[in-house]
């Protein structure tokens, strides 16, 4: 009996969780539209040009780069201008950004490197009244830099996570780590859906020029590995409003294409903190959905071994309804398949083994290997 409380428990808690998936991708975004307060842009829907500028990080991205550049040639609105930031590339990382005709330069600062001093040097070179970052792996459908800009909030951020596209089965193994930072950020709250204070999704972040002068922008946080989380975070200590919204299938990118390796040394660098700050409803539903990952199959195994026919029905059927919740959610965040959802177990072992490294690399000070640099987990 006391399981059962257990897992009806845990299932009310990890429910919210999912239901709060569902409110953020589905909530309407009306209340972010039109023009932003103090804009004097009344019209941007009739302008071919936005005054915008794109500003691309990139270390040897000669792979990526190129589905990136080819959908900002072909957006229905286009950006003022498109800066490659080149930090430091031994592949042809420049040459592609040259062949689209893009405007390259360099970190002015020898001392800093990495994607921070990348965006900074970056926007400091920018021109247009609005920045917005891209990871190299993004993409965009047509309209995807309209829809960024019609949501643009001045004075403050706007970020989106894309849409996690995937080709081969290892890329699956991502799933627990797209939850987390979705519910990290404490996003689909029923009144504030699309508000949070603890960070912002780095493959994409819209801002107002003046205002990322103004608050020092990435120079706030030049040692951090986590750029996203921690200049969220120093931004909202000066006010800054966060916003963050679905990608609406106008974004996508592709993480970790090379290989489980580097998936595996992708995620131990960029293992979230996203809930160490978040409330405590949002760490206790992050903490009931790994919780059921490993008690249901656990329980179901040992009604199968015990002969216990009702509480193999039970946990069997919690098994499915778990999975099936898990679908619904993944679906919206990625291209997760409903096998990977049925391996849940699995997937759930590979975030805690990464997580575990994370914190072993950490507290030994060890470096990861990651794009030709050694990087120290902070």
């Amino acid at each position: 009996m006391r399981d059962l409380i257990q897992l009806l428990l845990f299932f009310y808690l990890a429910s919210l969780g999912f239901l709060r998936i569902h409110r953020f991708f589905t909530a309407p975004l009306a209340g972010l539209a039109g023009p932003a307060q103090g804009d004097d842009l009344q019209n941007n829907n009739t302008v071919d040009t936005l005054p915008l500028s794109v500003i691309i990080p990139a270390r040897n991205e000669e792979l990526r780069l190129p589905a990136l550049l080819e959908s900002l040639k072909h957006q229905k609105q286009r950006a003022q201008e498109i800066i490659v930031v080149d930090d430091g590339s031994t592949d042809r990382t420049v040459e592609v950004a040259l062949r689209y005709g893009c405007r390259v330069i360099h970190p002015g600062d020898p001392a800093w490197s990495g994607k921070s001093a990348a965006c900074y040097a970056g926007a400091q070179a920018a021109t247009g009244a609005y920045i917005v970052f891209f990871d190299a792996d993004v993409y965009l459908a047509a309209d995807a830099l309209s829809y960024i800009y019609r949501h643009r909030q001045k004075g403050g951020v706007l970020s989106i996570q894309p849409y996690h596209y995937m080709e081969k089965p290892y890329e699956q193994c991502s799933l627990y780590f797209n939850l987390v930072a979705m519910l990290g950020l404490d996003l689909g709250r029923w009144r504030n859906p699309f508000s949070t204070k603890l960070g912002f999704f780095g493959p994409c972040v819209l801002m107002d020029r003046e205002t990322y002068l103004r608050t020092g922008g990435h120079a706030l946080v030049r040692d951090s590995i986590l750029e996203d989380m921690a200049l969220g975070q120093a931004l909202v200590k000066r006010s800054i409003p966060l916003v963050a919204i679905p990608h609406n299938n106008q974004l996508s990118f592709r993480m970790y294409a090379e290989g489980f390796q580097k998936l595996f040394n992708g995620w131990s660098k960029n293992m979230g903190v996203a809930a160490q700050r978040s409330s405590l409803w949002t760490i206790l539903i992050i903490s009931s959905i790994m919780s059921l990952s490993f008690f249901i199959p656990g329980q179901l195994l040992l009604s199968i071994l015990g002969s216990r026919a009702l509480f193999t029905i039970v946990y069997g059927a919690a098994y499915l309804i778990f999975a099936g919740l898990l679908f619904l959610s993944a679906r919206r965040i990625g291209a997760f398949s409903a096998i990977s959802c049925l391996l849940f177990p699995l997937l759930a072992a590979f975030f805690v083994l990464v997580l575990l490294r994370s914190l072993f690399m950490q507290l030994f000070h060890m470096p990861i290997d990651w794009r030709g640099r050694k990087v120290h987990i902070q």
